[in-house]
């Protein structure tokens, strides 16, 4: 932490927030694996599960401080991420993916950003050209179409609800100490598991993951907890607006795992959007 802290905090909370786009790019392909082999309230319980029982020992080791108040934001901020994941899979069921997904991935990006510069971040010239390109990139990379400019209203207003929800939680998560990081991670997961295994106690269905999912969902777990601590360990040495903005570009890092590993075909506007990812990181990294 004294390492982190001795640095120059906005190049380490640019670089930190880099490394929380690619954890979370490797997540959602992991999290995509085990959802085609497993029901969603399981995985998404033992996804956080193994998240507190990495991020919370993490705690004991490297947080300089503790107070019920952080641990109490951090949850809240988990909260709006269980919300926006909730109104995500609603409206995919809903609608078509390409009217979803786009409006909760530049919806999540934007509110941070609209945030951070009213709370006073000092952006240059070449970074509001990285977020507008960067916002364009969510978009191409999540499969924007003019599908989802014409589809269902219902689909859009479910997307749009999930954004607000991720986005609630990067503004949420901002209002930590740098003294008790990461123990706000382990409040954003210890507050969603609790709704999430009530839910599975009221459910019907009792299904466990089979055994085919479980290093998919071991995968998706530890890569998302990574992604959270170090957005969490970025936001407190960066501008919201930007930290923000480069942690929601996870989706190039998806599509390209995506492409490599399983070899799933890219579309022009993926290309297109992986092309205007790696635009928007290169000029935040220079400005």
């Amino acid at each position: 932490m004294e390492l982190l802290n001795s640095l120059y905090a906005p190049n380490v909370g640019i670089f930190l927030a880099f490394l929380s786009s690619i954890f979370w790019g490797v997540g959602g392909f992991f999290a995509g694996q085990a959802s085609r082999r497993a029901s969603l309230l399981p995985i998404l319980s033992l996804d956080i599960f193994i998240g507190i029982c990495v991020v919370t020992p993490l705690s004991f080791l490297v947080a300089e401080s503790f107070t019920v108040k952080d641990f109490l934001i951090g949850g809240f901020a988990g909260l709006f991420g269980i919300g926006g994941a909730a109104f995500l899979y609603i409206g995919m069921k809903k609608a078509p993916y390409v009217t979803v997904i786009p409006a909760s991935g530049v919806i999540g990006a934007l509110l941070p950003v609209v945030w951070g510069v009213i709370s006073g971040d000092n952006l240059s010239f070449l970074h509001i050209v990285a977020i507008v390109v960067g916002l364009i990139s969510i978009a191409l990379t999540s499969g924007v179409s003019l599908q989802t400019f014409t589809g269902s209203l219902i689909g859009l207003r479910e997307g749009i609800l999930a954004g607000l929800g991720f986005g609630g939680f990067f503004v949420v998560i901002e209002n930590t100490s740098k003294d008790t990081e990461p123990w706000a991670s382990v409040g954003s997961r210890v507050f969603p598991l609790i709704i999430l295994l009530l839910l599975l106690r009221l459910s019907a269905t009792k299904e466990k993951p089979p055994r085919n999912a479980l290093p998919y969902v071991l995968g998706a777990g530890l890569a998302n907890v990574s992604a959270s601590t170090c957005f969490l360990f970025a936001v407190n040495r960066g501008m919201l607006s930007i930290t923000s903005l480069l942690s929601a570009l996870y989706p190039a890092i998806t599509v390209l795992i995506a492409h490599f590993i399983i070899s799933e075909k890219m579309t022009k506007s993926q290309v297109y959007g992986v092309g205007a990812a790696i635009f928007s990181m290169a000029s935040i990294a220079i400005g």
